[in-house]
């Protein structure tokens, strides 16, 4: 490899680290989307009381969750875990190697206060319950590396960060270029490939998310001056999210074992030399609904190939809102964008 190549692939090794400096302003704390007892008049459509029953046992509680907020902001953070389509549907080859970085930026309708409750954010309001800012879309990049195989597969491999966050993906994907090249005698015919894609989430210890999809290539390199490559190409997609909550206390600020033993006291003679928890704290501890959503997509892009340099972009758009497939998802969700950048090395 000339030392060219390797400038550049060191070059694109450094774009995809994320700096230590920055700020994690958008790391989502899942405890934060929480209604305080009895608070009808904020939120009157999801009932909170103070008391409930469960198997027959009277229990309280100061807060609940706020599961319609949750499933808004893990629908539209969901989505951004999307797996991006920077391809072509030809191949490059049983021996092409391909090694780039990328980067794709998703819309999130960051004005709405559920966004602003969710988001870890700068801590700027008086009692740290919200942010006053936003990002308006989910920024990520990754280190991405494909390899050729027989009979038209492509087998890759990346990993991602999320900026403003401490979240990690990793991903997996899979290309069969089922047409490309095969033209004498049938006339003019794109080339076609499907994908099969999965990314997981890595890096959150309140809910998980794993995103698989399925998309349909259709694509026509064009030669210009022998030497340059221009390929647009059309994409359908469609993927699957899954959202799952851990455990989660929704008054983290306050430890069962601390108020039900305060240190100054001691344990009455013949009861046991330890605490079980101050009821009330156990109680904040929920599990927030699992969430399932399907996505369908279109767009289109263009690549550029000069020797073993690659240039690529494209856009892709949901074709409905969230709700018009899911049902059980709330009605006013937008449908999202996805805008997709990526350079790269092919040899």
């Amino acid at each position: 490899m000339t030392l060219r190549r390797t400038s550049a692939l060191v070059l694109l090794t450094a774009l995809c680290a994320p700096s230590g400096a920055q700020a994690q302003t958008m790391n989502i704390a899942v405890s934060r989307l929480r209604i305080e007892s009895q608070d009808q008049i904020a939120f009157p459509e999801t009932p909170c009381p103070s008391t409930f029953t469960v198997d027959g046992r009277a229990l309280t509680r100061d807060w609940c969750p706020d599961e319609d907020a949750w499933r808004r902001v893990m629908t539209q953070f969901g989505a951004s875990l999307i797996p991006p389509i920077l391809t072509q549907a030809g191949t490059r080859g049983v021996r092409g190697i391909y090694v780039g970085f990328e980067t794709w930026l998703t819309g999130i309708d960051n004005g709405q206060e559920y966004w602003h409750r969710a988001v870890e954010g700068d801590g700027g309001s008086a009692d740290h319950s919200r942010s006053r800012f936003v990002d308006g879309v989910l920024g990520w990049g990754r280190l991405n590396v494909r390899k050729g195989l027989p009979f038209g597969f492509e087998l890759g491999t990346n990993i991602g960060y999320l900026a403003n966050t401490t979240y990690w993906t990793l991903g997996l994907e899979v290309r069969w270029a089922l047409w490309e090249g095969f033209r004498d005698g049938v006339g003019w015919i794109p080339d076609f490939a499907v994908r099969a894609a999965v990314q997981t989430l890595l890096g959150d210890g309140e809910f998980n998310v794993t995103v698989p999809s399925v998309d349909l290539i259709l694509s026509q390199p064009i030669v210009v001056g022998n030497s340059v490559e221009i390929t647009p190409s059309v994409f359908a997609q469609i993927a699957w999210l899954f959202a799952d909550s851990e455990l989660v206390d929704l008054d983290p600020d306050t430890s069962a074992f601390d108020t039900c033993m305060p240190e100054a006291e001691t344990p009455a003679a013949g009861s046991p030399p330890y605490c079980r928890g101050e009821g009330m704290q156990l109680n904040h501890n929920v599990v927030m609904p699992s969430i399932r959503s399907t996505r369908v997509r279109v767009g289109g892009g263009l690549q550029l190939r000069y020797e073993w340099f690659t240039l690529m972009g494209s856009f892709l758009a949901d074709v409905a809102r969230p709700a018009d497939l899911d049902g059980n998802l709330p009605g006013d969700l937008p449908a999202q964008w996805q805008v997709n950048i990526g350079t790269g090395l092919t040899f």
